[in-house]
C-alpha cells in the first residue's frame, strides 16, 4: 500500500519535483483582496507561475527553490496570513463555512465557537497533532459545507453544536458554550492513544464506537440528516436579500498570479472585498448584488475562471503529476488536455486523473479514475480511488480516453 505524505505549511515546506512546496491557510473570511494581490505577487516572484487551490480550502504554492523559501514566507507573515508560532500554524487546520460574514443566515454565535476551536488548536500544552488533522465547521447557510471530511465535524443545528468524530456514526450533542471543551477533549483522548492511531478515524476503528465514546466519558446520540450541499460554478442569492456570490472554478484547480490579481479587483468592485476558497476548488466572490451577476460572471471567465456548471473541465480533477510532483509518472495537464480534447470527460461524475497511485487530487471515490504507472501508462479504476486495483492496466491516454467515452458517464458512489 502507497501512504500518502504529511501536508506541508508555511513553516515546513514539502520538497518535490519541481522545487519546495508551501500551503496557505486563509482565515476565517478568506483573504482580502490586498492579501490576494500580496500572494499574487509573491507566488509571481519566487514560485512556479501557478498556485494550487487544495481539498482543503488552501492554497498551494510550488517551485520555490532554496532561497525563496525564507522571503516568501516573510512576505506571507506581513501579509498575515500565517501565525508567525510555526508549531501554531502548523496546527492550524480549521474549515468554517465558507460564506462566513456575508451569508447572513450564518449568526454570531459561529464566530465565538471559532474563536474557542482555534485557541484549542493553538494550545500547545496538550501535544503535537498530526500535519493532516483538522476539524470542519457546518453552519448551513446557502452553502454548507455538508459532509466534507475532517478528523472531527461540528454542525451548529439550532441550539445544539453535534461533533462527530470521522468514522463515526454518533455524534456528541453540546451547548453551543460547551463545543470548543468537547472537541478538547476529543483531541486530547486521540493526543494519550496517539500510539493507537494515526487519525481520529483510525482510533474510533481501533477502539469501536462504542469503546470510544467510553475512552472519552461520553454518551453519544444519532445526529441529525447534515446539511445538503450542491456547490456549483456560477451566481446564487442569499435568501432574503438583493446579493449572493459568484463561483468559479479554475482548470485543474490550478490559478495563475494574473488571474488571482483579477479577481481581487472584482472583489473589490462587485463584491465584499474578500475571496473565499473552498474544499470543491471553486473561488467565490461574496456580496454581490443580483443586478451585478451576469457582468461579474463573464468578467471572471476573462480572468480564467469557469463559471458555467456543465462545463467538463469541472468534472475532471488531477494533481500536479509529472514533472512537478516527484512521485508523478505522467504529465497530468497534458493528460488532462487530450482526453477533453478527446471529448472523454464524463457528462457526469468525476474523473480523477492521478499521477501515481497516493491520489492526492481526490483522496475520496470517483465515478473513474486514470492512474499513472511506472511506465507512463495508466490503470483505469471504476466507482473507487486511485489506490484500488485497476479494472484495465497498460492503457495510453488513447485507449483509456476509448473506454470512457464507451461507457458515458461516469459511474460509482463518490465522496469527498
Amino acid at each position: 500500500m502507497t501512504v500518502r505524505g504529511w501536508c506541508p505549511s508555511l513553516a515546513e515546506p514539502m520538497r518535490s519535483g519541481d522545487g519546495w512546496i508551501v500551503r496557505i491557510k486563509p482565515r476565517r473570511h478568506g483573504l482580502s483582496a490586498a492579501q490576494a494581490r500580496r500572494l499574487a505577487a509573491e507566488a509571481r516572484r519566487w514560485g512556479a507561475g501557478w498556485i494550487g487551490l487544495t481539498n482543503r480550502a488552501n492554497l498551494q504554492v510550488r517551485g520555490l527553490d532554496d532561497g525563496a523559501i525564507g522571503p516568501f514566507a516573510a512576505a506571507m507573515l506581513r501579509a498575515g496570513l500565517a501565525e508567525a508560532d510555526p508549531a501554531v500554524e502548523r496546527q492550524r487546520n480549521l474549515l468554517p463555512p465558507v460564506l462566513l460574514g456575508s451569508d447572513p443566515a450564518l449568526g454570531q454565535r459561529l464566530e465565538a465557537l471559532l474563536d474557542g476551536l482555534e485557541a484549542v488548536l493553538g494550545d500547545r500544552s496538550a501535544g503535537a497533532l498530526p500535519g493532516k488533522f483538522g476539524l470542519t465547521v457546518e453552519g448551513g447557510g446557502v452553502l454548507p459545507l455538508g459532509e466534507v471530511a475532517g478528523d472531527l465535524h461540528l454542525r451548529a443545528v439550532g441550539d445544539a453544536v453535534w461533533l462527530r468524530p470521522d468514522g463515526a456514526r454518533l455524534a456528541l450533542r453540546c451547548r453551543w458554550d460547551e463545543a470548543a471543551e468537547a472537541a478538547s477533549r476529543l483531541i486530547r483522548l486521540f493526543l494519550d492513544r496517539r500510539g493507537e492511531a494515526r487519525r481520529l478515524r483510525g482510533l474510533v476503528s481501533a477502539l469501536g464506537e462504542d469503546g470510544f465514546w467510553a475512552a472519552a466519558g461520553l454518551v453519544a446520540e444519532q445526529p441529525p440528516t447534515p446539511f445538503a450541499s450542491a456547490p456549483a460554478a456560477g451566481f446564487r442569492g442569499y435568501a432574503g436579500t438583493a446579493r449572493g456570490f459568484a463561483a468559479a472554478g479554475l482548470p485543474l484547480g490550478r490559478l495563475d498570479p494574473e488571474a488571482l490579481d483579477g479577481m481581487a479587483t472584482l472583489a473589490e468592485r462587485f463584491g465584499d472585498g474578500t475571496l473565499r476558497v473552498t474544499p470543491w476548488r471553486l473561488l467565490l466572490l461574496p456580496g454581490v448584488a443580483r443586478a451585478d451577476a451576469a457582468e461579474v460572471l463573464q468578467r471572471l471567465r476573462r480572468v480564467g475562471g469557469i463559471t458555467e456548471a456543465a462545463d467538463p473541465r469541472l468534472r475532471l480533477l488531477a494533481c500536479p503529476g509529472a514533472p512537478h510532483c516527484a512521485s508523478g509518472t505522467v504529465d497530468t495537464a497534458a493528460a488532462a488536455a487530450r482526453l477533453l480534447a478527446l471529448g472523454a470527460v464524463p457528462a457526469r461524475g468525476l474523473l480523477h486523473l492521478s499521477g501515481c497511485g497516493k491520489g492526492c487530487a481526490h483522496p475520496g471515490t470517483a465515478g473513474a479514475v486514470l492512474v499513472g504507472g511506472a511506465d507512463g501508462r495508466y490503470g483505469l479504476v471504476r466507482g473507487g480511488t486511485a489506490r484500488d486495483l485497476p479494472a484495465a492496466v497498460g492503457l495510453t491516454i488513447e485507449e483509456a480516453a476509448s473506454l470512457l467515452r464507451a461507457t458515458g458517464d461516469a459511474e460509482g458512489q463518490e465522496t469527498a
